[in-house]
């Protein structure tokens, strides 16, 4: 065997053992001696790719392709670094070529299809995606670039159904029970969701997230709204990354408040208002300039600890908020509810109780989760919250006594990276 070949063969040793500067010395001495090697200077380019040294690999990856020869992963490895290196252009080329020699690797087509993306040719990635699905509809990536392709053209209904096929093919390693079953739920699994909850269930018995969840996924009874128990642990488990969450999901609720106080000509300092399911204050800061007296109410006392480090309210309260309601006199000029009724199904009782708060001519804002279809007044969805039926919603507010009300069409959130849509409403008791 000659020298330079035995030094390949060594280079390649310490390249699979992962001394990475080794075998990068050993394929620059064998290539000093044989310096057309074309696998030589493949797993030269590879080597530096690996140390993060996309801009010296190029040249050797392109070298090694010079031959039609040239195997399918020699252009993937190539097109990998072209990507890496933002040329979007030569990387789609190079993994049209592997795919041109080897159309049977799932990871040619995602990567393919990604730099078609990149270089915004949107049908030709998704029909990448698609094949790279055809070979292997378990593996998660092609599932989440797809949902992002959808979302992006403004198809919601298909980024969701991509996202939740990706979250169960990534299965209970990388997802907690409530969303995996979630996800298995909306792809039209509910058994198999009832399975994972009722698993729980049998692990943690008193757990109110899972029972709320099984319901929420047809095996057991619609609750007329969230328990406490759920409320509480559900809120209390992750009342510390709350707000970081609601920024990364670009949840709306303030910014709403703060346009329609705008327009509605708010009083300054001027009213008494109940922040009803408060949390952590993140409305009652939109809230505080308008009030004489600000009052939160929220059943979990993580989040009324975070609300309470705020300094915005002049009083905190822990309750239910029907219970607590039915404890108060008519003495609010505004109640606020946002993102609280997501948790009530049943309104007939809840919205009586904020009405007998409100002072004559005082006002009720508050957002719902919209549900589309008038087929029914409420619907318990897999995420475990509530949506509400505008004509469910205009019935509500006449019954309990509001004289008149409007709503308007709102985003609320993103969630698994589509808008969340919803309403939200204003509400006045007669003068």
């Amino acid at each position: 065997m000659p020298a330079s070949d035995s030094l390949f063969h060594t280079a390649q040793r310490l390249h699979i053992a992962g001394d990475l500067p080794g075998a990068e010395q050993l394929y620059r001495q064998h290539l000093a001696a044989s310096p057309h090697d074309a696998a030589a200077q493949h797993w030269l380019g590879c080597v530096l790719h690996q140390q993060g040294r996309d801009a010296e690999a190029l040249p050797w990856l392109q070298q090694a392709v010079a031959a039609n020869s040239a195997p399918a992963a020699w252009w993937f490895s190539l097109g990998i670094v072209s990507a890496s290196l933002q040329q979007h252009v030569e990387a789609a080329e190079a993994f049209r070529a592997a795919v041109a020699r080897d159309g049977g690797q799932y990871f040619f087509w995602t990567n393919l299809g990604a730099s078609e993306a990149a270089l915004g040719n949107g049908e030709q990635a998704e029909q990448a995606w698609l094949q790279a699905l055809q070979l292997q509809p378990e593996q998660p990536d092609a599932w989440f670039l797809l949902s992002a392709h959808h979302a992006a053209g403004g198809k919601a209904a298909l980024a969701q159904q991509c996202n939740y096929r990706g979250i169960v093919c990534e299965g209970a390693s990388k997802h907690p029970p409530a969303t995996l079953a979630q996800a298995l739920h909306e792809i039209g699994q509910p058994e198999a969701a009832q399975a994972l909850l009722r698993q729980w269930l049998q692990q943690e018995p008193d757990n109110a997230i899972a029972r709320h969840l099984l319901a929420a996924c047809g095996g057991e009874a619609t609750p007329a709204r969230c328990s406490d128990g759920y409320v509480q642990q559900a809120f209390d488990q992750f009342s510390s990354s709350f707000e970081r969450k609601l920024g990364e999901l670009s949840y709306q609720g303030p910014a709403m408040v703060a346009a329609l106080a705008a327009e509605q000509g708010w009083p300054q300092g001027g009213w008494r208002i109940a922040d009803l399911g408060c949390g952590t204050g993140l409305i009652g800061a939109v809230l505080r300039p308008y009030a004489s007296h600000l009052t939160g109410v929220d059943l979990s006392a993580g989040m009324l600890r975070e609300a309470r480090n705020k300094h915005i309210y002049h009083a905190l309260q822990q309750a239910e908020l029907g219970s607590w309601l039915q404890t108060q006199q008519a003495c609010f000029d505004l109640a606020v509810c946002m993102d609280t009724f997501i948790y009530i199904g049943d309104l007939s009782a809840v919205l009586p109780a904020i009405a007998r708060s409100l002072q004559p001519g005082g006002q009720l804002v508050f957002s719902s989760e919209l549900l589309a279809s008038d087929a029914a007044s409420f619907r318990l969805n897999s995420s475990g919250r509530y949506s509400h039926a505008p004509a469910y919603l205009a019935a509500q507010l006449a019954a309990a006594g509001f004289a008149r009300w409007q709503s308007q069409p709102v985003i609320l959130r993103q969630e698994s990276g589509v808008p969340m849509h919803g309403e939200l409403y204003s509400a006045w008791l007669a003068t």
